[in-house]
């Protein structure tokens, strides 16, 4: 359940970053295609990123030593990375519960709700996600070598889709 919830955050994040990459280089007024084009686009980037880090969890869970060995090993293996999940929500579950408040008081609420969202939240909340996935991949780690790799991929995976999504489509503004 924790990693379903993990990549659940991790697609929404990479849909986001996306649009993040393209924001503010269309000039058009609307732009709903380009927007959804652009989400599309940071989901094409973030679930190879993803299913990266899925290859590691399950290379984790298949090798190395354990209690007993065999399924007893793994079944270890398994409650570890699990905590180590639980461990990286109790981080990543508070931040995305501001900025879906955020997005939703941007896109539902009226005029100058919408101007206090971006100002005093969507704005700064990008400038503290690298931070935030930094000390939910520390927080993972913490214990446990073999989420650490799990974490450290997953982490990179994440925060490189917005920069590789703006060099490869978003160079130049429209």
């Amino acid at each position: 359940m924790n990693a379903a919830l993990l990549l659940f955050l991790g697609l929404a994040d990479a849909a986001f970053a996306g649009f993040r990459a393209s924001a503010g280089r269309d000039g058009r007024i609307r732009k709903a295609r380009a927007n959804a084009l652009a989400a599309r686009r940071g989901l094409a980037l973030g679930v190879p990123a993803l299913a990266l880090a899925a290859a590691v969890a399950c290379a984790v869970l298949l090798t190395g030593t354990g209690v007993g060995g065999g399924a007893a090993a793994v079944a270890e293996r398994y409650a570890a990375l699990d905590a180590a999940a639980g461990r990286m929500l109790r981080v990543h579950l508070p931040y995305a519960a501001v900025v879906a408040a955020s997005l939703a008081a941007y896109l539902w609420g009226p005029f100058r709700l919408s101007t206090l969202a971006t100002v005093v939240g969507l704005g700064p909340l990008t400038l503290l996600r690298p931070l935030v996935v930094a000390a939910g991949a520390a927080a993972a780690a913490w214990g446990s070598p073999a989420a650490a790799a799990v974490a450290l991929v997953a982490s990179a995976g994440v925060l490189l889709v917005e920069p590789v999504a703006h060099r490869r489509w978003y160079r130049a503004p429209l």
